[in-house]
């Protein structure tokens, strides 16, 4: 399969290292609006650098949207239209209605990607859409080993009683890409940049989808996103997570779950349990693996989030924004 990648940022050049270790699959073009960037990107993986998105659409089978989330929608229809397959970066798109016009689309062949999602295909209860796609939404954090390994762990530690997650991301950085906080090109801050992670890993490990939100954010005096924010999720099984997320130059990434019988905790290295560590990973090298098993996935068809997944941790954002937008109410996804 010929990869085509769409924008040449720190995201797409971990895309290009785990296509790269994937038999089948050949990076193939690189578009980027500043043609350097590209170009350094199609060199180190022996792919062209092009002049245009129609020039990429013209030379792959599948589609690579890593571009500011604002471009989501009229990149993902274009290349669907032309017969691409589409994988888009997370979030699927920056507003509920630009998701159900990219599914309304995106309904076509990949072999059994997007298809019904209960507890055997790793989906979330109700939310699949019937059906193969060509568009896949890169929920790629499930592919972290320790994710799935906790996700295993669960099974025997009975019924989860506490749910809490902070994660980071640095705001502050001096290379930080300038639509990080341009509203029109990101559709909010910290939010909708990491925070559809956190939701959908908090429904995939749990099971069970968010249904309402209450939350709050913090932008900073001369921002027009928030860069920090919390809040308390409601999901359809009655089971509540806590989700903080901060402005930080040390990144983090934890997850506590306290369960009947015992407690487990994920982070970026690996995974405890009731304090015994019992899975360590490379942070560093773990994130462009979960990129290489999200390729095989495609490549084979497997289960992965389905775009009713990528589309409802967009709604749990929007709704987080309207929650905290009214001072904290409950407000449904």
């Amino acid at each position: 399969m010929r990869l085509g990648l769409v924008g040449a940022g720190e995201v797409a050049w971990r895309h290009a290292a785990a296509a790269a270790e994937v038999d089948g699959l050949t990076v193939t073009a690189v578009f980027d609006p500043v043609p350097e960037r590209a170009a350094r990107l199609a060199e180190e993986y022996a792919a062209r650098a092009v002049a245009g998105f129609d020039e990429v659409l013209a030379a792959v089978d599948l589609v690579v949207l890593a571009v500011p989330h604002g471009l989501h929608e009229g990149l993902a229809l274009r290349a669907l239209a032309a017969g691409r397959k589409v994988l888009v970066e997370k979030p699927m798109a920056t507003t509920v209605e630009e998701c159900d016009r990219m599914i309304a689309a995106g309904l076509g062949g990949l072999g059994g990607l997007g298809e019904g999602g209960g507890a055997e295909s790793g989906g979330i209860e109700g939310g699949a859409v019937p059906g193969p796609a060509d568009l896949v939404v890169g929920q790629q954090g499930r592919f972290f080993e320790q994710v799935r390994a906790a996700r295993g762990e669960l099974a025997r530690l009975g019924r989860p009683l506490l749910y809490l997650d902070r994660r980071s991301t640095d705001y502050q950085r001096p290379d930080r890409p300038g639509w990080f906080a341009d509203p029109a090109l990101s559709g909010g801050g910290i939010a909708m940049l990491v925070g559809v992670h956190s939701i959908d890993r908090a429904a995939w490990l749990l099971g069970s989808a968010p249904v309402a939100v209450a939350g709050s954010t913090a932008t900073p005096d001369g921002w027009s996103v928030e860069t920090s924010a919390a809040a308390t999720l409601y999901l359809a099984d009655g089971m509540r997570a806590h989700l903080t997320l901060i402005d930080s130059p040390v990144f983090f990434h934890e997850t506590t779950i306290v369960c009947a019988r015992g407690t487990l905790v994920v982070d970026a290295e690996g995974l405890s349990v009731d304090g015994r560590r019992v899975l360590t990973v490379d942070g560093d090298r773990e994130y462009t693996a979960s990129f290489r098993r999200q390729y095989r996935a495609i490549l084979r068809g497997a289960p992965m989030a389905t775009l009713a997944e990528g589309r409802l941790a967009v709604a749990a954002v929007r709704a987080w924004y309207r929650s905290a937008a009214s001072g904290g109410a409950v407000v449904s996804v």
